[in-house]
């Protein structure tokens, strides 16, 4: 079995400047946490070049649909904090992000 990693994006061998060990085990990211699908069933993704198993995703379903589309809802809901933040507050935020994403290179 893969090792249990929750990461929202995860590939296997090569593409440009990225190389990431694999395969990893995925999981659905709704409401600010990495889950599992309502169903618990996965499937495994592969390379159509090399036959290699690159990911094992969550098999969602209409309900893990549902579930992320009310987050989604909810995050952008009147109040909400992402909703209320101006241009640069968010720009803050990203630019952040990006530099997490750099450093784990």
């Amino acid at each position: 079995a893969p090792p249990s990693l929750c990461v929202p994006v995860v590939m296997s061998g090569s593409l440009g400047e990225f190389s990431v060990a694999g395969p990893f085990e995925t999981r659905n990211f709704v409401d600010g946490e990495f889950v599992k699908s309502s169903s618990g069933k996965t499937f495994e993704t592969v390379n159509p070049a090399t036959e290699e198993v690159i990911a094992s995703v969550e098999d969602s379903n209409a309900t893990d649909v549902d579930a992320a589309v009310a987050a989604a809802r909810r995050a952008f809901a009147d109040g909400s904090e992402w909703k209320t933040m101006n241009a640069s507050g968010r720009r803050d935020l990203m630019l952040k992000l990006a530099n997490a994403i750099e450093s784990n290179k």
